[in-house]
């Protein structure tokens, strides 16, 4: 079983029946004991903090940096199990979707909504279903592609919540031309594009911080064979509980590089940033 769903269903047992707090001080020490118990995945993380490191707000060593980003990672986890607990105006109402400072974005999306098709790019950092529930409430249903999460439990589990909360789930190749098809009815989906390609896979090269960076290159083939409107968004946790900050990046020149548009949370939060596997060479 993959590491990070041993953790998922370790964590479940506890998480569900402890105040949320405790729940995630639990998740955080579990998530010491993968990191430690995981060799490949803590030296993938510390490499990848190794070159991010020079770039970001952060004042302790690499890995430091790699150690924290496992145990965010568990609240994440958290959140996850206890998806069931949240609708979408609970999500709306924790990335603060009620302050003014958003109404403009809101308003776009809104207006752009089954008008013109809408491609969200997402990378694995601080919490995405949020944004997905949060979405569901101010505008609409979405669709979001979905990789396989190491044990077919976990993917049930997650991906049953996901679609609860207004994000349909689409997985494989089956699930790029549901994609592409509800992109081509002006519809909305979201990506998680930040993972190492595939062997054989097609890719482009992005830019962080100024390094160059392989990725597989199939959010760029969906957006120009859709025509759909490419939008970098994240969502920074604030302390540990159900507060996150959004990054909605409306204007972003879909010729520009796209991981570098999240160079921002980045910098405030690297810990929040999930890469397990070696991404940055």
């Amino acid at each position: 079983m993959h590491p990070l769903a041993l953790g998922y269903q370790t964590l479940g047992r506890a998480a569900r029946v402890l105040p949320r707090p405790a729940a995630y001080a639990a998740a955080r020490r579990l998530m010491d004991a993968v990191y430690l118990g995981w060799p490949r995945g803590r030296n993938a993380a510390r490499r990848n903090a190794e070159l991010l490191l020079p770039f970001v707000n952060w004042s302790g060593d690499a890995p430091s940096l790699a150690r924290a980003q496992f145990q965010r990672y568990g609240e994440y986890l958290v959140d996850a199990i206890r998806l069931d607990e949240l609708t979408p105006a609970k999500c709306f109402e924790a990335v603060g979707g009620h302050d003014p400072v958003w109404a403009e974005h809101w308003m776009q999306l809104e207006e752009w909504y089954q008008r013109r098709p809408v491609l969200f790019a997402v990378i694995h950092f601080g919490n995405w279903d949020i944004l997905g529930g949060a979405f569901t409430d101010r505008i609409g249903p979405s669709m979001v592609l979905v990789d396989d999460l190491g044990h077919p439990a976990l993917n049930r589990a997650i991906q049953d919540q996901r679609a609860r909360l207004g994000m349909t789930p689409a997985s494989g190749r089956r699930g790029l031309r549901q994609i592409i098809d509800h992109l081509n009815d002006n519809g909305t989906a979201a990506i998680l594009f930040d993972r190492p390609p595939r062997p054989n896979e097609q890719t482009t090269t992005e830019t962080l911080f100024g390094q160059e960076i392989a990725l597989p290159n199939e959010i760029h083939r969906i957006a120009e064979l859709t025509g759909a409107k490419l939008i970098p968004l994240a969502a920074t946790r604030q302390g540990h509980d159900l507060r996150f900050t959004p990054h909605i990046d409306l204007d972003h020149n879909p010729a520009g590089p796209l991981l570098s548009a999240f160079e921002s949370p980045l910098n405030s939060a690297p810990d929040q940033w999930y890469q397990f596997r070696r991404l940055m060479q």
